[in-house]
């Protein structure tokens, strides 16, 4: 039934851009399961399906492959030994990983939300707006020879519960080794991580923030974010240090504020703003590391990780320390209270009535809430919008405010050895005669719903010249279907035809060919690389325009609702998209995804008012660029 309304949802997300309206800020745990109520109907609740694990084959077997391989290595005879170790060698892992919350978990968190409340039920899942995955393993540092926790690869991650998605990692050679000595235990060393991503709604709180964007731009991990990619957990340091430094500052604030919460509300919404989701196309291709190379993007993601471990652990350690507080704070005043009870009646006589247990609910309820660890975010990454923003930005909370917000969860792969001996290789790739070369193909920040939605499909045409005076000539095309059926994780090959010169014999050229729905076609040029992976991300790319109504001034000119109509350029093709704010429904705020070029950002947009007492006003159309539209005037 789960798996039904799932594909259901993905039907019907393929022809609208509906995001499910779940409240942000008032989930709550039943079980297992994080649990959010809908907008407008509190009593319906959407749970994160955040069980992962390896996809299975009908026979049981994990869909899972790590080959450890060597290449014979001559020595430079300085050495008197008849035996020697060659040190070209690595190894590459092959993963298929799905979403999936086993039925008794779900059957529990019922019972649960039963008694948090009666009337509650479970509609379905979350459907995820994006994700990554990263594996994290114990590799051994160059510098010192210990071995240290690290993102050893990251990619995109499954977005609905039941469906998968495919990892290929390129291991060092000391990487390898440890991961072979460790796959030989119950519980290998190596983990994947996700960090998935939700689309919903904060609820009204008294709080204003504002941003000083000349301050903002000042600050050098904003600044270099122009040159390089940043990830999501670098920017919010920096944006707590803008906010410790008074350039982002919360101006009012209600009794019953989580201010953390609201201020990640903010980064989010400074963060559309400022820059532009990059995932994986401007970071490394995991074939091009090396282990001499300077700083890459897995080292980064790594310190991130690190670093929201600690912050995470500090910060449960805090909380653990003051719930500790209040448990003896409770347990003196009962103490108290038993006291006055057993007073009153020794001297009158008159048996007060008896403090009641604390019963199981309360003691949920009195259970400390966990920062999950790790927090916000490794794997995503931004990079600098090149129009800048000037002035300031204020964000009002009093209203539904539409927000994004990151789960973080994580499992280890699990008795490999144990299901599927097979799935572990140990190859040599001596002989050239037998040599095949194997191109994986992975589409970037691309899922099932982008199909039909805006993807048509793509052609990717390689073109491999052999030293023999031959050619390979080789093309794949990913349509829906295939993308589905095939998880993302595509091949290309070609063999071995008088290559003697094996750089040489790494080298090919490809290129590729987009179709968008609406009849965009764009052709790219040929590219000539030696990399063992193909990272594709389309020339349109989907980008969120936030779009916020002021409510003072909705108010104070008595305005009923206002639409907005977006008019862009969606490839060659003309394209609009619009959004309707409605005040009776308190959600002044609402996001609305345009499909355009990398590097395009200027759009036109036109409001119509609707004002009680009046015939619609409509506003002539305004060039802007995307990020944000604030609706506080006429």
């Amino acid at each position: 039934m789960r798996l039904l309304y799932s594909l259901m949802l993905v039907l019907f997300l393929g022809n609208t851009l509906f995001a499910q309206q779940v409240i942000l800020d008032k989930g709550v745990q039943a079980g297992e399961l994080q649990l959010f109520p809908l907008v407008g109907d509190e009593n319906s609740y959407y749970y994160l399906a955040d069980k992962v694990q390896l996809a299975k084959h009908d026979d049981g077997k994990p869909y899972f492959s790590f080959v450890k391989y060597v290449r014979n290595e001559g020595t430079d005879g300085t050495s008197a030994s008849g035996i020697s170790e060659s040190g070209q060698a690595g190894g590459v892992i092959h993963a298929l990983v799905a979403l999936d919350v086993p039925e008794d978990l779900m059957r529990d968190a019922e019972r649960k939300l039963q008694r948090i409340n009666p009337a509650a039920k479970i509609m379905g899942p979350i459907l995820y707006k994006s994700g990554r995955i990263a594996l994290i393993s114990s590799v051994a540092d160059p510098s010192n020879g210990e071995f240290t926790r690290k993102v050893v690869g990251i990619g995109n991650a499954p977005l609905v519960e039941g469906h998968k998605a495919a990892l290929s990692i390129f291991l060092t050679k000391e990487g390898a080794d440890v991961l072979w000595a460790t796959f030989q235990t119950p519980t290998p060393d190596l983990s994947f991580q996700l960090e998935m991503e939700v689309s919903g709604y904060q609820s009204p709180k008294q709080v204003k923030i504002e941003a000083d964007f000349e301050q903002i731009y000042k600050n050098q991990t904003i600044d270099a974010a122009a040159v390089t990619p940043v990830f999501a957990g670098e920017i919010k340091a920096s944006f707590d240090d803008l906010s410790n430094n008074g350039a982002i500052k919360v101006t009012e604030i209600g009794t019953d504020a989580d201010l953390n919460k609201l201020k990640e509300t903010a980064y989010n919404q400074l963060i559309n703003l400022m820059f532009d989701k990059v995932g994986g196309q401007d970071v490394k291709s995991l074939s091009e590391l090396l282990p001499n190379s300077d700083k890459s993007m897995l080292d980064r993601a790594t310190e991130r990780l690190d670093k929201a471990r600690k912050e995470a652990n500090d910060e449960n350690k805090r909380r653990e320390t003051a719930a500790a507080a209040r448990e003896a704070q409770e347990r003196a005043a009962r103490d108290r209270a038993r006291a006055a009870i057993t007073a009153r009646r020794d001297s009158t006589g008159i048996t007060a009535p008896a403090l009641q247990p604390v019963n199981e609910q309360e003691n949920e309820e009195n259970k400390v809430e966990k920062v999950p660890v790790p927090s916000l975010s490794i794997g995503v990454s931004y990079s600098l919008k090149k129009v800048k923003r000037t002035g300031k930005y204020k964000v009002d909370l009093n209203k539904y405010t539409e927000d994004n917000r990151t789960f973080p969860f994580s499992e280890n792969v699990g008795n490999i050895l144990k299901d599927c001996k097979e799935c572990l290789q140990r190859i040599n790739l001596d002989d050239p005669l037998y040599k095949q070369r194997e191109i994986l193909v992975n589409l970037i920040d691309v899922n099932d719903t982008d199909f039909g939605q805006y993807i048509g499909s793509v052609e990717v045409l390689l073109d491999k010249e052999h030293q023999d005076g031959t050619s390979t000539v080789q093309n794949i095309v990913v349509d829906k279907n295939r993308f589905n059926k095939d998880a993302n994780n595509f091949k290309m090959l070609y063999g071995w035809k008088g290559d003697d010169d094996r750089p040489k014999w790494l080298n090919y050229k490809y290129k590729t060919k987009w179709a968008f729905s609406g009849g965009s076609i764009i052709e790219g040029d040929w590219k000539t690389v030696d990399f063992g992976a193909i990272d594709l991300v389309p020339p349109l790319v989907k980008k969120d325009v936030y779009v916020e109504l002021d409510p003072d001034f909705a108010q104070e000119e008595n305005i009923r609702a206002a639409e907005v109509k977006i008019y862009f350029k969606n490839g060659d093709k003309d394209d609009t998209r619009s959004v309707t704010l409605r005040t009776k429904d308190n959600i002044l705020s609402k996001s609305v995804q345009l499909i355009m070029p990398v590097g395009i950002d200027d759009y036109e947009y036109e409001v119509t008012w609707f004002i009680k007492g009046q015939p619609p006003v409509k506003k002539a159309k305004t060039t802007y660029n995307y990020g944000s539209l604030y609706l506080d005037t006429l």
